[in-house]
């Protein structure tokens, strides 16, 4: 994850410190997204509250910053995991974050902002229950490939819309297109989860 030496809020300089700060809180609460999905009960609860905190904080240090915006978003879906009830507006509220955290850096963590929002479009449900929508989903998923298309994860999101769309000549082609991208990067636990879920894709023809 980069951030600019500088970061402007509210027509402020904030210093290189002070930066380090944001990207640090930033970073804990994308640990935190990814560290979840391996954990269940108080120790996941834990997580998502630990991530609502340090997005807060981000926020109040930097609310103009795509790095907290982001974070924002991450954590109201941690949130929205752990309250049901609350669901439906904490994922319209995750989208929204993620949408500012879009319109203001489209690059940062590789198109994160259009990807993720593709995924809880994809996978949430549709109206009235949730904010659902595969249409936009497809289209969010598009825009990632787009910006960032040697970033595995981005095509394996656009081969998931691809799917859930009806096209799966397309979506085969793009979970070969996420394989090919992630031999590109270096052999690590991360890659071989890439390079599983892109077979996965392969395997559905």
């Amino acid at each position: 994850m980069t951030l600019s030496l500088l970061i402007v809020t509210a027509g402020m300089s904030v210093p290189a410190a002070a930066d380090s700060r944001i990207e640090a809180l930033a970073g804990a609460v994308e640990a935190d997204a990814d560290q979840s999905e391996h954990e269940a009960g108080d120790t996941r609860r834990a997580t998502a509250e630990r991530a609502r905190s340090n997005a807060e904080e981000c926020l109040a240090r930097a609310p103009e910053a795509a790095a907290c915006q982001y974070a924002q978003g991450l954590a109201l879906g941690l949130a929205a995991r752990e309250h049901p009830l609350h669901a439906r507006t904490l994922l319209h509220d995750m989208l929204a974050s993620l949408a500012r955290a879009e319109a203001t850096d489209p690059d940062y963590d590789a198109a994160g902002p259009a990807r993720v929002q593709a995924l809880v479009l994809l996978r949430a449900p549709g109206w009235p229950l949730g904010p659902g929508n595969v249409a936009e989903g497809l289209a969010a998923a598009q825009r990632a490939v787009m910006r960032h298309p040697e970033y595995p994860p981005n095509w394996l999101a656009l081969a998931e819309a691809q799917a859930k769309s009806g096209s799966g000549g397309s979506a085969h082609e793009s979970g070969r297109r996420a394989h090919d991208a992630a031999l590109a990067f270096p052999a690590s636990p991360r890659r071989d989860a890439w390079l599983a879920e892109a077979d996965s894709v392969l395997a559905h023809r």
